[in-house]
């Protein structure tokens, strides 16, 4: 199954974080396993804050994509559409709020960043 970010249409794949339109973005995937969506990052040199740390920003931008593209799964399986089915679900960002518990290490070429969300319905 390809990732969700894989079901986009065209015109609406230009995001930094995880449109597959976008070059020189994150171009992250994001995937079912179970009930959870998953995604898997491997941070590049540029993404480094101080050596030996990924930037918090890369860490907030992650989780925005992440979190929308998990959104629009959620509302495809809620209403047992199949992804690439139209009208599009899209979802964005109304407001994102991090806080850093700790410094992240910045992860080597043999290990990624993994960023697990367990979807529920929320209120309207």
């Amino acid at each position: 199954m390809p990732a969700f970010q894989g079901y986009y249409p065209e015109n609406l794949a230009h995001c930094y974080g995880c449109g597959h339109n976008n070059a020189h973005g994150h171009q992250i995937k994001t995937f079912w396993e179970d009930d959870e969506t998953v995604t898997h990052f491997q941070p590049r040199p540029e993404h480094t804050a101080i050596p030996g740390f990924v930037y918090g920003g890369l860490l907030a931008s992650l989780i925005d994509c992440h979190g929308t593209g998990t959104a629009a799964a959620a509302m495809y399986k809620a209403e047992n559409r199949s992804m690439d089915s139209l009208p599009a679900f899209r979802f964005v960002t109304g407001s994102l709020q991090v806080s850093y518990l700790k410094l992240s290490r910045q992860i080597t070429a043999a290990k990624s960043l993994l960023i697990p969300t367990s979807p529920s319905k929320g209120e309207e």
